[in-house]
């Protein structure tokens, strides 16, 4: 709620969430309707909060809708009943981590008799709003992690000795720059300076040490990205790269701070040496294959369970979309891409057997 709050004092109108968040119970969700967040508003108007179907997401993401007919039957008579259907997904998914699907995307958005548009568009198509609470959730919630009450499992696992480490440099960059003697209090300033993209301008008032601070936020902002906690999830995804950067990026922040002692230098360098060694030992004890491979198989398990069962004829139909783009792109001499669609097309005729 309370970052409903914030994008609503930004201006926004809406949000798009995970359909868990809505009372953590899959299906819950009614799409003849929608909902804004209870107590969150910006000048008498509330904020519009959207649930993502989970199920027929992951559906279109794994490829199990690939075909015009498959997302057709799937959808069945639903839509004449003055129901919608709200699908979200990483971009990325359709022709980088499944390559050839962003055309079958675009035969989906042509499937007959589906009208599609637009969240902003929706909101005018649909009248009845329900005003509810939002729980936290993620995209990448799995039940499991709601059992265990941690909700942003792929970030702050509290098994996660790595996750443990990052906090705690997070926290103590944050902590140092905020509390700088050098901070620039004026709002207006502080926003200008830092949101112009030269970096020199707004700073001629500034003493030497305030535009080392400055330095310092500029560094603590880029260093606060979700990917380094993500990517040392293991879950299944891991990049010991990443986890580095992360950790490089706060310790810098940290020794930018033009006051700070070196006891928290020194508690800096210590926490990034622990992040990085961690993440060496995973790799060497082999935890890191462990973990992901689990993970993994979980997520094939939800995200492909359905292929065996599709049509023959229809499997073909993504086959052959599949074929007509590797020759595509092996003639372009795109030789890596051809691999990757080479092995998507062995997948899914494994299904056939």
């Amino acid at each position: 709620k309370r970052i409903a709050q914030i994008a609503a004092d930004m201006g926004f109108e809406w949000i798009i969430g995970e359909e868990l968040s809505y009372r953590y119970e899959p299906g819950a969700v009614k799409y003849d309707r929608l909902y804004s967040v209870k107590d969150v508003s910006r000048n008498g108007q509330p904020l519009l909060m959207f649930f993502r179907e989970r199920n027929f997401s992951f559906k279109i993401l794994s490829g199990q809708l690939g075909t015009a007919n498959l997302f057709a039957n799937e959808l069945g008579n639903r839509l004449m009943d003055g129901s919608y259907l709200l699908t979200a997904m990483d971009g990325e998914t359709f022709g980088h981590h499944r390559p050839g699907m962003e055309k079958q995307l675009v035969e989906l958005y042509q499937t007959s008799g589906v009208q599609a548009v637009t969240i902003s568009q929706l909101a005018q198509h649909v009248t009845n709003i329900e005003e509810t609470d939002t729980l936290p959730a993620t995209w990448a919630l799995m039940e499991k992690d709601l059992t265990k009450n941690i909700p942003f499992a792929r970030w702050e696992d509290p098994d996660n000795v790595i996750h443990r480490y990052q906090w705690e440099l997070t926290d103590l960059a944050v902590k140092t720059v905020q509390n700088s003697k050098f901070k620039i209090q004026n709002e207006k300033t502080l926003n200008f300076t830092l949101s112009t993209l030269n970096s020199d301008r707004g700073e001629e008032n500034l003493t030497k040490e305030q535009s080392q601070w400055l330095e310092a936020r500029r560094l603590l902002d880029r260093a606060l990205h979700s990917d380094q906690y993500w990517w040392a999830s293991a879950r299944p995804w891991w990049s010991l790269e990443m986890v580095e950067r992360g950790a490089r990026e706060l310790t810098g922040a940290v020794d930018m701070v033009p006051d700070v002692s070196e006891a928290i230098k020194k508690k800096a360098q210590e926490l990034y040496f622990q992040i990085i060694t961690t993440g060496f030992d995973w790799q060497r004890t082999g935890k890191v294959d462990e973990l992901c491979q689990k993970e993994d198989e979980e997520v094939r398990m939800r995200t492909d369970a359905g292929l065996p069962k599709l049509p023959a004829e229809e499997l073909e139909k993504m086959i052959a979309h599949l074929r007509q783009e590797m020759l595509a792109v092996a003639g372009a001499q795109e030789y890596e891409r051809a691999g990757q669609l080479r092995d998507r097309i062995k997948e899914l005729e494994s299904y056939k057997k």
